[in-house]
Order: structure tokens, then C-alpha cells, then sequence
């Protein structure tokens, strides 16, 4: 069952991220190590309320349906193409 804690706190965490892969290059994602240092420097935790780690980031997008940073970004792209559309 999700709490709205849960639920605020995996928006932020999503909104986090699409603003670090938003200023990356579009050629390259951001590496692990990068998302997992700006996480925690801004002092979000994982849904257990831990520190970041590269395989909990990984482990994490892959339990809401990406398949790592590689997935959620091309999700970006796809719904980008999308919302055109809508």
C-alpha cells in the first residue's frame, strides 16, 4: 500500500532525477555515481528513509518499471513525443 509519504517522497526522487538527466548531455547519461551524489547532497532518501547507493538507485528504478537510468530516459523522450499529442 502506498503512503502519501511514499508517494511525495518517489515524486521528488523522480523530479530530482529528470532534473540532473534534463542538464546532462543528450548524448550521455548522467553516470550512477553522479544521481546517487546529487541525491543524497540534497538529502533525499530512498523510500526506506537510507542513503543512496549506486545498486539501490538501479534497484529502485527497476521496481517502478525502468530499466536503469538508460530506461527512465528514454521514458522522458516518449512522453515528450506524447504530450504533443494530448
Amino acid at each position: 500500500m502506498n503512503t502519501p509519504h511514499k508517494i511525495n517522497n518517489d515524486k521528488l526522487i523522480f523530479k530530482t532525477l529528470v532534473e540532473l538527466i534534463n542538464q546532462s548531455s543528450r548524448y550521455k547519461n548522467p553516470s550512477y555515481r553522479v544521481l546517487v551524489n546529487y541525491l543524497n547532497n540534497k538529502g533525499i532518501k530512498t523510500s526506506w528513509g537510507n542513503t543512496w547507493t549506486s545498486k539501490s538507485l538501479f534497484r529502485y528504478l527497476q521496481r517502478n518499471g525502468f530499466s536503469g537510468v538508460w530506461g527512465l530516459r528514454n521514458s522522458l523522450k516518449e512522453y515528450k513525443k506524447i504530450t504533443r499529442f494530448i
